[in-house]
């Protein structure tokens, strides 16, 4: 029994051996051990990836994408009201999901006069205006980069931004758009933009007049890059700002 009970017991050692010696747990190991930090950092940035690509495709698809900056920020509520108005005045539905959807993109930037007149206002109701002035650059910063985009091409402006639009040559004339047809009522002096107080769109929406009335509807030229550098989307832009701009209640 001893003879055949060490037999086993050596039969087993052998067993644990070849295991333990397999050529494709040899490889494994020394793989690991010479590429361990090269799988982690692929696995890493791989993980990345499939993050973004997941946030990408869940994110909420839109029709035409729509800037609307100056003094005053709207809230949630206002933004929704705001929405459901120029939703209304989209042309098409552009994508076919069967919802005309416009996204607004809102920044919020003071310059020093606009400052300078709030103060003037608080003052003058025995009132105190105070500007968080990293906040103020850093919308302006994040407002400037995304006209670089290309992503969007019509914006509504407070009178501030659009000159300096207007003067780095980014804006489109209103007679390039209007091109062989009537201008538009309230085309601004130098002809790149329209008064937004001079429009329909804003005369007979209560929802949309929660912006001050000073502001400017405009459209940048085309980049080579980014959306409206295709011509097709261009156009939907174009059309999105004509629908705003000759919308017409009859009196």
């Amino acid at each position: 029994m001893d003879q055949q009970e060490n037999y086993q017991r050596d039969q087993k050692l052998d067993g644990e051996l070849q295991v333990e010696k397999s050529p494709v747990m040899v490889w494994l190991d020394n793989f690991w051990y010479h590429y361990k930090w090269h799988v982690i950092v692929i696995s890493f940035f791989v993980a990345v990836l499939v993050l973004c690509l997941v946030q990408i495709l869940d994110r909420p698809k839109y029709d035409v994408n729509f800037v609307v900056a100056g003094t005053y920020r709207m809230n949630s509520h206002e933004v929704t009201e705001y929405n459901e108005v120029v939703n209304r005045l989209l042309p098409e539905d552009y994508d076919g999901n069967g919802e005309k959807t416009v996204n607004i993109m809102a920044y919020q930037i003071f310059s020093e006069a606009d400052v300078a007149e709030e103060v003037s206002k608080a003052e003058a109701q025995s009132e105190e205006f105070l500007i968080n002035a990293k906040f103020n650059a850093d919308e302006l910063n994040n407002f400037t980069q995304y006209t670089m985009t290309g992503d969007c091409s019509v914006f509504l402006l407070s009178p501030y931004l659009y000159q300096m639009l207007a003067s780095e040559e980014r804006l489109q004339p209103i007679s390039a758009i209007y091109e062989g047809k009537d201008l538009p009522a309230g085309v601004t002096e130098d002809g790149l933009g329209v008064y937004i107080n001079q429009t329909h769109f804003y005369q007979y929406n209560p929802d949309v007049q929660v912006m001050p009335e000073d502001m400017i509807l405009c459209v940048l030229k085309p980049l080579v890059w980014g959306n409206n550098s295709s011509e097709a989307a261009y156009a939907k832009d174009v059309a999105f700002f004509c629908g705003l701009v000759d919308y017409q209640v009859k009196e």
